[in-house]
């Protein structure tokens, strides 16, 4: 007998929303991108971007879009880490037949290890260290720009500005790094602040690529905000391991370029991930439609 259901994974970020369909048998059907996902900026907003995903996923695999009805759906969603935000989700009226909703890191550690004990460090324009042990989250940071997201785009980017600012006014040596992002903010504090004022962490993100460059070729200021962002990484991996992870894998727009600055003593923890973020959220479906919760 012929089996009509059908799974879709959501990765729903903060930028963006993703979707992959599939059949029971694990076949991917289709794939669509929608806008941000993330629960603060309302269900509403957020649903919308994870609707549209889904129809997109739809069409492109030629399904008629009334086909939702069928669809058992694995969300792992931005925002979801306080508990006034996994409420609300709950009781958000959905087009799906089931719905199982997460946060976007929980996703992200179920594909990285298919499932199994482990945990993942996302290092991206923000931060979080998710550790699944013995089917129990564990989550270290995420937190936000303003009071966490240590060793991220963000972070790296902010710190270069802050010294940046200080090689311009002579406190500290000026360096090749320093004067290509006074280059981009003005040379002067009256442009500087005025850019900082309405400053995203997206946009402070923007910079940790010419710190790494520079870095690689021996600046003394990257080099230091470096050593300092993969420090940090380390503390996040050995939380993690504290928290009984027998392996972390590294995700992100960073994490490539953190790892070659990791302490040694982590290392030796780190694994290539097995899966994506939307393997984990269909992987997610699939375990909630099996339970027969």
């Amino acid at each position: 007998m012929r089996d009509d259901r059908l799974l879709v994974g959501i990765d729903g970020g903060g930028t963006k929303c993703r979707a992959r369909i599939t059949d029971m048998d694990g076949f991917v059907l289709g794939e669509g991108q929608g806008g941000p996902a993330n629960t603060r900026l309302g269900l509403d907003v957020a649903f919308g971007s994870i609707i549209a995903a889904t129809d997109i996923a739809l069409a492109s695999a030629g399904l008629n879009l009334g086909r939702k009805k069928d669809v058992h759906a694995g969300l792992g969603l931005a925002g979801l880490s306080l508990k006034r935000e996994q409420d609300m989700v709950a009781g958000y009226d959905h087009p799906f037949a089931s719905m199982t909703v997460e946060s976007d890191a929980y996703i992200a550690c179920l594909g990285a290890h298919n499932g199994t004990d482990g945990a993942i460090l996302i290092l991206g324009t923000g931060s979080c260290g998710c550790a699944i042990i013995d089917g129990v989250e564990h989550t270290v940071g995420g937190w936000g720009f303003e009071i966490s997201d240590h060793a991220s785009g963000a972070q790296i980017g902010y710190q270069a500005v802050r010294a940046s600012l200080l090689a311009l006014e002579g406190v500290i040596p000026m360096g090749e790094l320093a004067r290509e992002i006074m280059d981009r903010l003005g040379n002067t504090p009256e442009k500087a602040v005025p850019w900082a004022e309405t400053a995203t962490p997206g946009k402070y993100g923007s910079f940790a690529p010419l710190v790494t460059k520079w870095a690689l070729d021996g600046d003394p200021l990257a080099n230091r905000i470096m050593r300092e962002a993969g420090a940090d990484a380390g503390l996040l991996v050995r939380a993690m391991e504290a928290k009984g992870a027998g392996c972390v894998a590294l995700i992100g727009g960073v994490a490539r370029v953190i790892e070659t600055w990791l302490p040694e003593d982590v290392k030796h923890l780190l694994v290539t991930p097995a899966g994506d973020a939307l393997d984990g959220a269909l992987l997610l479906a699939r375990r909630k439609l099996e339970s027969g919760a």
